[in-house]
């Protein structure tokens, strides 16, 4: 099986977009990422929901996190709020080189890989004329995977 038999169409936002948008389209379409598009509807990175929760997360957090405990949920939503005022623009350039991106043709044991090295959910494939295809998640890869063990041991 390859890349192309199993790609699903990847929700997208825009580079100018606010994350918070971004955010709700992720949390609409139950995908764990979604494809950043330039001004050109090119395909220019993958921004993941665990992205914009660390983007949420003030940086002081996540160097201290024993201080979490003292933020009530008041604290929370105002720590949220920096969804609404970053654009996509400021947060893909952190995350984009660690988008896989696979040719049609790759394996799912070359997905499985590519996941695994770059810690990323999803893996972007192309169409062979350029462009992105759609993505292949971590969950349809594992669906395959025991999908394939439960046939071998029937």
């Amino acid at each position: 099986m390859h890349a192309a038999d199993v790609v699903e169409p990847l929700p997208t936002a825009r580079l100018d977009e606010a994350a918070l948008s971004a955010a709700r389209t992720l949390a609409r379409h139950g995908r764990p990422a979604l494809a950043v598009l330039d001004e050109q509807d090119q395909v220019v990175g993958c921004l993941s929901a665990l992205d914009l929760v660390r983007l949420a997360l003030p940086r002081y957090l996540r160097d201290e996190p024993c201080l979490a405990r003292t933020f009530d949920e008041a604290h929370a939503d105002r720590i949220a709020a920096t969804l609404a005022t970053t654009a996509v623009r400021d947060v893909i350039g952190e995350v984009a080189a660690r988008i896989p991106v696979a040719r049609p043709d790759a394996t799912v044991v070359e997905l499985a890989e590519m996941m695994a090295r770059q810690s990323c959910p999803a893996v972007l494939v192309e169409r062979s004329a350029g462009g992105a295809a759609g993505v292949v998640t971590a969950s349809r890869l594992l669906e395959l995977l025991v999908s394939a063990v439960e046939d071998r041991t029937r």
